[in-house]
């Protein structure tokens, strides 16, 4: 399959799951951020819509977009009606680099690069697709970081899961609130996104785009970062051929019923 498809894919791919999760030490905390509660595990971070940009002569491209909705604000994200005109909060990854492998059977697979995805917050927002530099402009407020990954695609849909962890973040004040994404993903987020495969105009440098929405998940901690459970009781039951032993332990200062069988 040529570059150019299997580009497209990719970096449709990539745009929509492009910031994900992957375990990483956040930034230092922000004292006035100190109160945010983090996300839970697997919980939705945000919604969003976005186009990627592609030369399919070199395989490189931009994924570019808003933020539709964002875990833990209750307000509109938006100016107005939602648009990317009116968006308050952008995204936008670096050159992305597509590489075609063989295909699969009837799958087309691209890697994309190794790179970085930024989150943006815009105070007088003017987002323009036919300008993806505009979904770049505002306050920077936080940088993920993403490992090569492997993009398929199968007939006319585009799809990429891609986790990846934080790198820097600063605080932002929105909707009287102060929030950091330090302490709203401090272990990363995990991207899960669609692609249209239907061309639309593109800018000099990116003949091509191609329209795209996903949402971000958290990344749940270490496992190693769990409270030991420690014993409180453990009283034997008789149950004809079983031993049932309910014991209670308590996780943290939580206590919290464990049923272990055993065979005779």
């Amino acid at each position: 399959m040529s570059l150019k498809r299997l580009s497209v894919r990719a970096v449709a791919g990539v745009g929509f799951s492009l910031l994900a999760l992957v375990p990483n030490k956040p930034v230092s905390l922000i004292p006035d951020a100190q109160a945010q509660d983090s996300i839970p595990a697997a919980e939705v971070v945000w919604q969003h819509v976005g186009r990627i940009y592609l030369n399919p002569d070199t395989g490189k491209a931009i994924w570019a977009g808003y933020v539709v909705h964002l875990n833990g604000i209750n307000s509109s994200l938006f100016n107005g009606a939602p648009s990317e005109a009116t968006a308050y909060f952008t995204f936008s990854t670096d050159i992305l680099q597509l590489t075609p492998i063989p295909n699969d059977g009837d799958m087309a697979l691209s890697l994309v690069s190794a790179g970085t995805f930024s989150v943006y917050y815009n105070a007088t927002p003017h987002g323009d697709w036919s300008d993806p530099s505009t979904f770049t402009s505002g306050k920077l407020i936080a940088t993920f970081s993403r490992k090569e990954s492997l993009f398929p695609e199968i007939g006319p849909i585009g799809f990429h899961a891609l986790s990846e962890s934080l790198l820097w973040s600063q605080s932002f004040t929105f909707d009287d609130q102060t929030l950091n994404f330090n302490r709203i993903v401090p272990n990363g987020i995990t991207f899960s996104q669609f692609l249209s495969t239907t061309p639309l105009t593109g800018t000099t440098s990116y003949p091509v785009a191609f329209a795209g929405a996903g949402v971000t998940m958290a990344v749940g901690g270490p496992l190693s970062s769990l409270p030991v459970p420690r014993r409180l009781s453990s009283p034997p039951i008789q149950m004809n051929r079983f031993d049932r032993m309910p014991d209670l332990f308590a996780i943290g200062n939580q206590p919290t019923c464990l049923t272990i069988f055993r065979t005779r």
